[in-house]
């Protein structure tokens, strides 16, 4: 199963409160504060029901969840592995 940019922003929005309407593909959404580390765990919850796939904590990092692309480049590579 993979995730979709629509169903990740619905979630974000919905489910965690960001803005969506106010952030850009590539912002960072930890570094910059728009995000906590609080709510990294919901959104590991979240990547691992859209994708099926058990997250990896070493992969747990700011290259991989710091911006919507980000999430969707590592989402689409754990799917497809």
């Amino acid at each position: 199963m993979s995730l979709t940019r629509d169903a990740l922003l619905t979630f974000l929005e919905q489910d965690l409160g960001l803005p969506t309407a106010d952030v850009t593909d590539s912002d960072p959404l930890f570094s910059s504060g728009l995000l906590d580390s609080f709510v990294m765990v919901d959104l590991i919850m979240f990547l691992e029901t859209a994708t099926e796939v058990e997250v990896d904590p070493t992969d747990v990092s700011l290259d991989n969840f710091d911006s919507i692309d980000n999430i969707l480049q590592y989402a689409a590579g754990v799917s497809a592995a």
